[in-house]
């Protein structure tokens, strides 16, 4: 079971939940499961559609297939500008 980590930004939108456990087989079934468990968040993803997706920490330029195993660590990771 996936573990995702909730920046302070997104906990706006899973009520304050820090991190959820989740079984998916690949990141599209995990964001599946978390629209379903927090719509709010599911709506703030689509609007910051350049959401990065980072396993174990490593950030994965494709990841909607992209397997995860019973120890994964996921992060949504929103864009950061510079200047």
């Amino acid at each position: 079971m996936a573990v995702v980590h909730f920046s302070t930004d997104q906990r706006q939108h899973t009520g304050g939940t820090p991190e959820v456990t989740i079984e998916a087989a690949n990141v599209r079934d995990l964001v599946r499961q978390l629209a379903e468990l927090f719509p709010s968040l599911n709506a703030h993803l689509v609007e910051t559609s350049s959401t990065a997706v980072a396993i174990d920490g490593e950030i994965i330029p494709d990841p909607w297939l992209e397997e995860l195993t019973p120890t994964s660590e996921v992060h949504l990771v929103r864009p950061l500008a510079g200047g």
